[in-house]
């Protein structure tokens, strides 16, 4: 196992891609060693672009430079639940369904957190508390 995060959503497209951006930009600057990724359970063709543009405008406001970051989403395999020390999917009520029917075996493997998708909840709410989150989540590695 490599020392991986792997965080995902459904398109791989704005919350699990904030999460990989941010934790990749709090890992760097707290020396933790741990590289987080991202992927998505189940990919469409409808989004605009490689990268949320809720995404994209928050990281401008914090002042994280995106433009290395900026590929399309990728979708999760099976590896993926054999590669990584840690998963972190980010809602829980939408992907343990997805889980369930696309990796039924990891299901219960994986961490579920409750950040909903852009239709659900506002943006503008959801990526501070998401940031708070993953702030968190380095702190705790960092000490641990």
């Amino acid at each position: 196992m490599s020392n991986t995060i792997l965080f995902i959503c459904t398109g791989n497209y704005y919350r699990s891609r904030f999460a990989e951006i941010m934790f990749n930009y709090l890992a760097k600057e707290h020396q933790l060693g741990i590289k987080a990724h991202s992927k998505g359970l189940k990919l469409w063709d409808g989004n605009v672009g490689p990268l949320s543009k809720h995404t994209i405008a928050y990281m401008e406001t914090i002042g994280i430079d995106i433009n290395e970051q900026l590929r399309f989403p990728i979708p999760v395999e099976e590896i993926d639940f054999l590669i990584n020390n840690r998963i972190i999917a980010m809602d829980e009520k939408e992907h343990r369904n997805l889980m369930s029917q696309l990796f039924p075996t990891y299901e219960q493997a994986i961490e579920y957190w409750s950040f909903a998708d852009d239709y659900i909840e506002d943006p503008a709410e959801v990526l501070p508390k998401l940031e708070k989150k993953i702030t968190a989540l380095v702190m705790a590695l960092k000490n641990a």
